[in-house]
């Protein structure tokens, strides 16, 4: 079972994704539209609802996303308050240092999009990988963000991408592959996803990871996130 986590087309764009073999994906808003836009989320609910119901069985599993993109620490803090409970899975918009430890701090948070943004290092170190790991934030490697950068600057993206593995072998923090896909064009097949993640160093295993489980640990936490009490303690029937 593969899964794209990191999503931006509608609907149509996600039908297409479950036709290309995904199990599963995340429809993703920025949280600076569903501020100035409170329906965002609602309407887009309504919309995978009715395409959902014209399609039937040949739909696959969609959740919503918002994609927290902050000023600063304080305003990361707030907006995760405000979106928690109203989307089903927590991204936030990465690339600024504050930002990227704020996130790794964060056990509401499920997955820090693309650290590495505007840098020349992989916006991850040693700090942030063990408090990735505390409180099971997954970094994402953003294929879009691979693809589309110029061929002159691609080695840095490659070597960002290596780092980033190279500290998740080291503190095992989880890893998540995901097209950040706008379009039915910015898709691509998982098992070709397999394939190019060879470039950034990645086993077969590690690739099936990132597709297959983070996106499922990450549902199945979602799932009981408001019958915890407190860290290790929940509710149960």
């Amino acid at each position: 079972m593969f899964f794209d986590f990191h999503i931006h087309g509608g609907p149509e764009v996600a039908l297409n994704a479950g036709k290309l073999g995904y199990r599963g994906v995340v429809l993703t808003v920025c949280s600076r539209d569903c501020i100035n836009q409170p329906e965002t989320i609602k309407n887009l609910r309504k919309r995978v609802e009715k395409i959902k119901s014209d399609n039937g069985e040949n739909f696959p599993s969609i959740q919503i996303g918002v994609e927290i993109e902050a000023r600063n620490p304080e305003d990361f803090k707030k907006q995760v308050s405000k979106f928690r409970k109203k989307a089903d899975v927590i991204l936030v918009h990465g690339g600024d240092l504050k930002i990227n430890r704020a996130a790794t701090e964060d056990p509401r948070v499920d997955i820090l999009s693309h650290p590495y943004r505007t840098r020349f290092d992989s916006g991850i170190n040693h700090v942030l990988a063990v408090k990735a790991t505390e409180n099971s934030v997954a970094v994402e490697l953003n294929l879009k963000y691979f693809l589309l950068t110029s061929p002159n600057h691609r080695y840095r993206v490659l070597t960002q991408f290596r780092q980033i593995m190279k500290l998740h072998r080291k503190y095992k923090f989880p890893t998540i592959i995901t097209s950040d896909a706008g379009t039915n064009y910015d898709l691509r097949n998982p098992l070709d996803v397999m394939a190019l993640a060879a470039c950034f160093g990645m086993t077969k295993e590690e690739a099936f990871e990132a597709l297959s489980k983070t996106p499922q640990e990450i549902i199945k936490r979602n799932g009981i996130r408001g019958k915890i009490i407190v860290p290790g303690a929940r509710f149960v029937k």
